[in-house]
Order: C-alpha cells, then structure tokens, then sequence
C-alpha cells in the first residue's frame, strides 16, 4: 500500500464521517492524514512507500497508548477514554497485530536459528523478532517475551 492508498483510504472514510456526523472520528482521520503529508512533505518525497505511511500511522497510535497511561495516572478517566476511541480509529488503518503466541513462535525461531543465550542476547532477539514478523508486533511485548525466554 502506498502512501496515495492509505490517504484516498482516509479522505473516503473521512467523507463518511462528516456525512454520518462522526465529529470525532473526522478529527482523527483529518490529524492522520496530515501527519502523512507532513512526514512526505519533510523527507522531501512526493508520496510516501506503504512500510513509511504505516509507520506514521503506527506512531499515531503508539503516541495516544502512550496519553492513556498518562491520563489515567492523572486519574482524568474521561481524557483516557478519547485517547482510547483515537487509538481505535487509528488501529483500524494498521495491519493485524502479532498475537503473542506469534511473537513467541518467532523468537524461539530467532532464538535456536542464531544459538542466541542469556540476556546478552536480548537485543540482538528483539531486533530480528520484530524484523521476522515485518513490524506488526508490539515492542513492549516481544522484549517481555524475548527476556522470558532467554532467563529460561
């Protein structure tokens, strides 16, 4: 998918937003299409490669993940769950998530293929899990996994 894709993708939905009447919805999806544009216009390309586009989505989502936990140490309840209804809007353009049976499987792949042991090996783990399952595994959870298999 390139980048034209996933922006006609996101103009059409945006459309049907604002026809539904979904305020919210097309405010998400008019910041999403900006920061496109934004990413393509500063590294000085026309359109931006699918891998790039999704990538500015991916941290679209990873940035409100990261307002819920402040909102919700700050006890504001009602700001966590708007981040929460963006993150699911913005979770609707990303490829399927790796569940963690899937990252497991791949780290032991990782793990056996490269004879990696000990925690020394965590980096070196993480990086070529995250690099098998082509980027649609959560950071947090393949080090979490990648350590619990390398202690055991």
């Amino acid at each position: 998918m390139t980048e034209g894709d996933l922006l006609r993708r996101i103009q059409a939905d945006t459309s049907a937003a604002m026809k539904a009447g979904d305020r919210g919805r097309v405010a998400v999806l008019r910041m999403l299409a900006s920061e496109i544009k934004k990413v393509a216009i500063d590294t000085g390309v026309d359109e931006l490669g699918g891998d790039a586009a999704l990538a500015v989505v991916r941290r679209a989502a990873k940035t409100r993940a990261d307002s819920v936990e402040q909102y919700e140490k700050a006890g504001r309840a009602d700001l966590a769950a708007k981040e929460r209804e963006e993150i699911r809007v913005v979770e609707g353009y990303l490829p399927r998530a790796a569940t963690e049976d899937e990252i497991r499987a791949a780290a032991r792949g990782v793990i056996a293929e490269k004879t990696l042991a000990g925690p020394q090996s965590t980096g070196v783990a993480i990086k070529e899990t995250i690099a098998r399952l082509g980027g649609t595994a959560d950071g947090k959870t393949v080090a979490r996994v990648v350590s619990e298999l390398l202690r055991n």
